[in-house]
């Protein structure tokens, strides 16, 4: 399971940082588009504040999920380093199993949520409004299956060893 499990989150990964990486595009490029049409033709589009916001809260999400699955969230850990390695492992599992229930409310939330949001559109583009809301129903689900597997890991340190061995043979 722990194999299927990590297989996921990296393909996740790349997914992530592919989406990431051409909406930065698209937001560089929409960016200077309405500088130019500001500046030099003194007829600045409307809808480029609108699309940069969105791509905006986009990318953040997409970077967060890729954080959480590589590892790279930041921890403030000064307490949890002092003590002894047997209540690292519980405050682990604590700190794991609290971050998933939050994280299934929002995903909960946000199916709950995403259909009403198809009705609403934004102003400039015309779009339905579930696309500002769509990146934190996607990031929960690349943090939730993280720290999913950090639980696993937690309480089966043999099976990343094992993983190992099989992966060099």
């Amino acid at each position: 399971m722990l194999k299927v499990l990590n297989k996921i989150i990296k393909i996740g990964d790349r997914v992530y940082v592919s989406l990431a990486i051409v909406l930065m595009m698209i937001l560089i490029i929409s960016v200077s588009a309405g500088i130019v049409a500001r500046y030099f033709f003194r007829a600045p589009f409307i809808w480029t504040e609108e699309l940069v916001t969105m791509l905006f809260i986009w990318i953040s999400f997409l970077a967060a999920a890729v954080a959480a699955a590589r590892g790279k969230l930041v921890v403030v850990d000064v307490f949890v380093v002092k003590m002894s390695p047997s209540v690292q492992k519980v405050i682990g599992i604590i700190l794991d199993l609290l971050a998933m229930i939050f994280l299934a409310m929002v995903i909960i939330g946000s199916i709950r949520l995403l259909p009403r949001m198809f009705v609403a559109t934004t102003v400039a583009l015309n779009v339905p409004r579930v696309i500002y809301y769509i990146p934190v129903f996607v990031s929960s689900v690349l943090i939730f299956l993280t720290q999913l597997e950090s639980l696993i890991r937690r309480f089966n340190p043999q099976a990343e060893k094992s993983e190992l061995e099989e992966a060099s043979t």
